[in-house]
């Protein structure tokens, strides 16, 4: 198999997580823009509309989680299935973190873990007081 892998390690559990194939791409795409689709668009309250979106981003990080974890399964359950499973049993912030991890190894997204010592120097923010002055020049 060409996929890569990698372990994803969360509250003291573990799970091997794959990038996704190029056929779960497609089908990841098309499944996002059949839930956009869904969202109310002319919702004016504010509220619902935000709680959609919230529920819209959970889904989708348990679809991409799902979509990886397929690999490993055996038999191979139906990945509507899985995903109900990732939602009722991961918690939140463990589908996030597992949807970064797969969307990076997907080449989905870039690594963004870098410290102030990794980025360049211009890309290091300085923090200025109420007096303008910079944690740099203090």
């Amino acid at each position: 198999m060409f996929l890569k892998s990698e372990l994803f390690e969360f509250n003291g559990a573990n799970a091997t997580l794959y990038e996704l194939s190029a056929l779960q791409r497609v089908e990841l795409l098309h499944y996002l823009a059949a839930q956009e689709k869904a969202l109310p668009n002319d919702e004016p309250d504010e509220q619902i509309l935000s709680a959609a979106l919230v529920e819209l981003n959970i889904r989708a990080g348990a679809m991409v989680v799902a979509m990886s974890l397929w690999h490993s399964e055996s038999p191979k359950p139906d990945i509507h299935d899985l995903q109900q499973q990732v939602m009722s049993t991961w918690p939140v912030e463990a589908i996030g973190k597992a949807d970064t991890q797969v969307k990076v190894l997907s080449g989905m997204m870039a690594n963004t873990q870098t410290t102030g010592q990794d980025a360049p120097e211009s890309e290091v923010s300085e923090v200025s007081d109420s007096q303008g002055e910079t944690a740099e020049k203090r």
